[in-house]
């Protein structure tokens, strides 16, 4: 094995990490799920918030429908942009807080994207925006992993080592171990534990890429609270792919929600 090289900052952003990332979530059974459900609401304008290399973004472009994709990861959306099909999708450098108003029928957020909004305020924040970013009774979509299935998660080179072809040649080898929990803090008491991960990748050249990220495993009684506080009502709840109702062993938590109409302004009275 050759050079260790700790990645700083978001792994997203290191072009090495970005260019094996179709490789390594190349399984599809969320884009199936997600182009599926767009379908049966009849979709025309859909967003997708934290968008990647837009491999979803481009599907759906394909099938016809008026799609935005926006990432905070300029090298995630460069990987995008150039991807065969890009051109039909509007792509957006940032964040949900530069998505237009009333823009979209579905926004959607596929990839454990929710999870990466650590405090809950930022949480709040991006689901204020894709509010804001819906026509009245539009739908938003998005799942996250269940917390009351970590016990189940083997997070540990034996469970998840793979090596697979680089996009450039030769083979890479890539597992995940768990790093650290954060369960009993107030933050994660009110608001779910912070779960850390440590990502390796032996590059076929044979520098060994180490990279570390924080997940905030939200309960469903939190993401149903403050679904509710930004103005939406959750429609339905499963807990995999195949749209199985949720349990406690459930490997997901996937949520439909709809946009509540904003109450009328009341009209100030004229003086008599």
């Amino acid at each position: 094995m050759g050079e260790t090289v700790t990645v700083e900052g978001p792994w997203t952003e290191h072009p090495e990490m970005v260019r094996v990332y179709d490789v390594e979530n190349s399984g599809g059974w969320d884009h199936e799920f997600y182009t599926a459900l767009i379908e049966q609401k009849d979709a025309r304008r859909v967003t997708d918030i934290g968008c990647g290399t837009g491999v979803l973004g481009v599907e759906l472009a394909r099938r016809g429908l008026q799609v935005t994709g926006v990432d905070p990861s300029e090298a995630m959306i460069e990987v995008a942009r150039t991807r065969p099909g890009g051109d039909a999708v509007t792509w957006i450098h940032g964040t949900a807080e530069q998505l237009p108003t009333a823009a979209a029928d579905v926004a959607v957020m596929e990839g454990h994207v929710a999870q990466y909004f650590l405090p809950r305020a930022a949480w709040d924040e991006v689901l204020a925006h894709a509010h804001r970013n819906l026509a009245d009774g539009g739908w938003l979509a998005f799942e996250s992993r269940n917390p009351e299935a970590l016990e189940l998660d083997a997070w540990d080179a034996e469970h998840t080592r793979e090596t697979q072809p680089h996009p450039d040649g030769g083979e890479f080898t890539s597992w995940v171990e768990l790093a650290g929990v954060d369960a009993t803090s107030a933050d994660a008491a009110d608001d779910g534990p912070l779960i850390t991960h440590r990502g390796h990748t032996v590059l076929p050249d044979g520098r060994h890429l180490v990279v570390h990220e924080t997940l905030r495993y939200r309960s469903l009684a939190t993401l149903v609270e403050s679904l509710g506080q930004a103005g939406f009502v959750v429609a339905e709840v499963w807990g995999d792919w195949d749209r199985e109702e949720l349990a406690e062993d459930s490997p997901e938590i996937i949520i439909l929600a709809q946009k509540l109409p904003d109450p009328p302004s009341e009209e100030p009275q004229a003086a008599e």
